[in-house]
């Protein structure tokens, strides 16, 4: 971080310059017009994995099922995952839906207001508590993002690697030295140039309100920095999806409470062992002992922030066939079945699924049905 010990002028560019900008170019936001600390809760954990344009639909319409922290304790798991749905990342909406039980049953469904207090709530780590605690109550505390540690990190012309949980802690203490009073507007107001000015590629330099004291701007290395090795590679896996259809109505299974996309509904899918034929259908015989041959219908593609799904999408006609399907054991992983494992299932007409939380996975594949 930057050495200060014979001249401090970069720290007062940095305060004072990004607050005047701040006040004048800060975004217009919904839950930028409230300190109430359940919005702009609400709002930080639906920005850690999605973009600001894409959330606020999703944002206001959340805020507008639970209004408050009451609302959402009060509203079962499957009502708030179905609020959530499309924003991915699950097990973000069920955090929240355990926090705001905590709140509740913990401090009487008055939001807590300090930084130590918000950390031990399911889901809120220290940037989003910081976020929280700065912007709602003021308190001196660091939100340190992705945003920010770009921002710091060309301010101090550093090339510490940005991936390293070490680097984000020196970061977040560093920051935490030069608060100024309104420390809420000072996280902020680095969040907007980050998004705004400061932006991974081509950042702004000109027009950047700090750049006088921006060491990267001297030193020309903001194409340098910020510094971070590549992520590993996404793991691709080649599954196959069952469609099964009876009278119109298509067969569902809830999915396993742990692993991914846990909780939620989906067409039954497995992973594709080399050279075993169609593995799908093998699996549907243990609920439909008789099935026709499968009916390849399309192919699907799915990016997960870990692996990657290469879906083949096959159908299973059970014309009239009778069959009892209230509780199947549904295991997607063959190796993790066990008697407690056992998940409801459900034939359901597409006109009905809308109650369904439903992930975006599979329900893109619903196009592919039209003419099954």
């Amino acid at each position: 971080m930057l050495n200060t010990t014979n001249n401090n002028q970069p720290i007062k560019i940095l305060q004072l310059e990004l607050l005047s900008w701040f006040e004048n170019a800060k975004r217009n936001l919904p839950f930028r017009q409230t300190k109430d600390p359940y919005s702009i809760w609400i709002s930080e954990i639906m920005a850690q994995q999605t973009q600001i344009d894409t959330l606020i639909p999703y944002y206001n319409h959340f805020i507008s099922l639970f209004p408050n922290v009451a609302a959402l304790a009060e509203a079962s798991e499957d009502e708030v995952i179905k609020a959530w749905e499309g924003l991915g990342y699950y097990s973000r909406a069920r955090n929240l839906h355990q926090a705001a039980k905590r709140i509740v049953s913990e401090y009487g469904g008055i939001f807590p207001k300090q930084f130590a207090q918000l950390i031990k709530l399911p889901g809120i780590g220290p940037y989003t508590g910081g976020a929280i605690a700065s912007i709602a109550f003021n308190e001196k505390v660091s939100a340190v993002d992705g945003n920010v540690l770009r921002v710091i990190s060309r301010y101090c012309n550093s090339f510490d690697d940005i991936g390293e949980a070490k680097t984000k802690k020196k970061v977040t203490q560093w920051v935490e030295t030069i608060l100024p009073d309104a420390a809420g507007d000072f996280n902020e107001a680095l969040m907007d140039l980050g998004a705004v000015i400061c932006s991974p590629q081509s950042p702004k330099c000109l027009i950047c309100p700090i750049r006088l004291g921006c060491q990267s701007f001297a030193f020309g290395t903001t194409d340098q920095i910020p510094v971070k090795k590549k992520k590993q590679k996404q793991l691709t896996k080649k599954m196959e999806v069952g469609i099964v259809k009876q009278n119109g109505a298509f067969f569902f299974v809830r999915r396993l409470e742990s692993g991914l996309l846990s909780g939620m509904w989906s067409f039954p899918i497995i992973e594709v062992t080399e050279g075993s034929g169609t593995d799908i259908k093998k699996k549907l015989r243990s609920y439909f002992p008789e099935l026709s041959d499968p009916v390849l219908i399309g192919q699907s593609r799915h990016v997960f922030s870990h692996i990657i799904w290469e879906m083949s999408v096959y159908g299973f006609d059970l014309g009239n066939m009778v069959c009892e399907t209230a509780a199947i054991p549904y295991h997607p992983n063959p190796s993790e079945s066990s008697e407690s494992q056992t998940r409801s299932t459900q034939f359901k007409a597409l006109s009905d699924i809308d109650d369904l939380t439903l992930p975006i996975a599979f329900s893109k594949l619903l196009v592919l049905l039209t003419d099954f």
